[in-house]
């Protein structure tokens, strides 16, 4: 018989569709590639629940309701029907917040199916990365959540740990914040990264450039920690400073410094060098990301963000901080893509911007090192860890 995996997650495309959505679908369709019986449960802003299939994959729908904390609702509401549901599962797959106090339930009713638990961030990072910025670009949402909210977040942490069967942290950076932060030992949580589907990236392809001007791409929500503001630090840097004026950046997202962040290209003058284009589709995004020449991602703190594994799949130079999700992913052979300050960071952008030829080699570089987040790999090395289990 095949292997019943049930992929838990709020958040799941097209609904918030962020990092963790990305990658729940990717990794449900790659594991149906290896021949298993893939369910994903997921949330929805329907107020009715819908069960569908996308490619190979069975997906249910459940209602989460529009405010947060939305993965909390997600399960209150429907913690029967998901149960029921899970009895049919060899393997229980719980994406973060996502699956406490769900995972506490079923151990409760005695449901004796194996947890899996991916962690996507650390929320003491969150933390003190929002306190301490506060008045810098956060939303009512992000002060609940990551503020207010910390003590559910923190207990989901702990439940986790004590609670799940195996634990996973999708970097190795993030591993050693959380084993430091929750005294868990490192062998008591594997690493696995997340992942794209590498060759259909390789499929996506975009316009000519027709200005012949370097094409910069950020694409994020456009708050605080995603280091945007800095971001355009950087570009009137680069413009008022240097003199360099023969790129273009387009900013795809939105979020609460959008206002503020206009107003600072108005002002300072940057209209021909940077467009703001919003939320988009998928599909444009990733043509956009294919069309663009460099991708800059000036995250103060992340994980193991999907785009940037995106944008080195299809062998686009990544410009980052020199920070530890950064090292891990560029690896050696992009280390010369990471800057120190927002100095360091201006003059990485730059000597990408100055030469064609470097663009292409460091971005090649990147593509022959994102192989080893491919689907394919990952999906294998989940298959793994859930045959330890049952």
């Amino acid at each position: 018989m095949k292997m019943r995996v049930a992929i838990v997650t709020h958040e799941f495309p097209p609904y918030i569709f962020g990092g963790i959505g990305v990658f729940s679908l990717t990794l449900a369709e790659a594991l149906s590639r290896r021949g298993l019986d893939v369910l994903v449960v997921a949330g929805s802003a329907d107020s009715h629940s819908e069960r569908l299939r996308i490619n190979s994959v069975e997906v249910l729908r459940v209602p989460r309701g529009s405010l947060p904390p939305r993965h909390l609702w997600f399960q209150l509401r429907n913690v029967n029907l998901i149960t029921r549901e899970l009895e049919g599962c060899d393997i229980i797959h719980g994406q973060d917040c996502a699956s406490y106090p769900l995972l506490a339930h079923c151990k409760r009713v005695g449901l004796e199916i194996p947890w899996v638990i991916t962690f996507h961030t650390n929320p003491l990072a969150e933390l003190q990365l929002t306190a301490t910025s506060i008045h810098r670009g956060n939303s009512l949402t992000d002060i609940g959540t990551y503020v207010i909210g910390f003590p559910m977040w923190d207990l989901t942490i702990r439940r986790h740990i004590k609670l799940a069967d195996r634990l996973v942290a999708v970097s190795a950076s993030l591993r050693r914040e959380l084993c430091d932060a929750y005294a868990v030992d490192e062998s008591g949580m594997s690493v696995v990264h997340t992942c794209v589907d590498f060759d259909s990236l390789q499929k996506v392809w975009g316009q000519p450039n027709k200005d012949n001007r370097v094409r910069l791409f950020y694409a994020g929500r456009l708050y605080y920690r995603k280091g945007i503001a800095h971001l355009l630090k950087v570009i009137l840097y680069l413009v008022r400073d240097l003199g360099v004026s023969d790129f273009h950046l387009q900013i795809f997202g939105r979020g609460p410094l959008e206002g503020s962040l206009k107003r600072y290209v108005a002002r300072n003058g940057l209209e021909k060098s940077v467009t703001f284009r919003g939320f988009v589709s998928r599909e444009t995004l990733l043509t956009s990301l294919a069309e663009s020449d460099v991708v800059c991602i000036p995250s103060l703190y992340e994980a193991c963000p999907v785009l940037m594994i995106e944008a080195m799949s299809m062998a686009k130079p990544v410009v980052a901080f020199d920070l530890p999700f950064a090292r891990e992913l560029v690896g050696t052979t992009g280390s010369k893509l990471l800057g120190n300050g927002l100095h360091g960071f201006a003059s990485v952008l730059w000597d990408l911007i100055d030469s064609k030829e470097h663009r292409v080699k460091m971005g090649r570089l990147l593509r022959s090192n994102a192989r080893r987040f491919d689907s394919g790999k990952i999906a294998s090395e989940y298959h793994s860890i859930y045959r330890e289990l049952i």
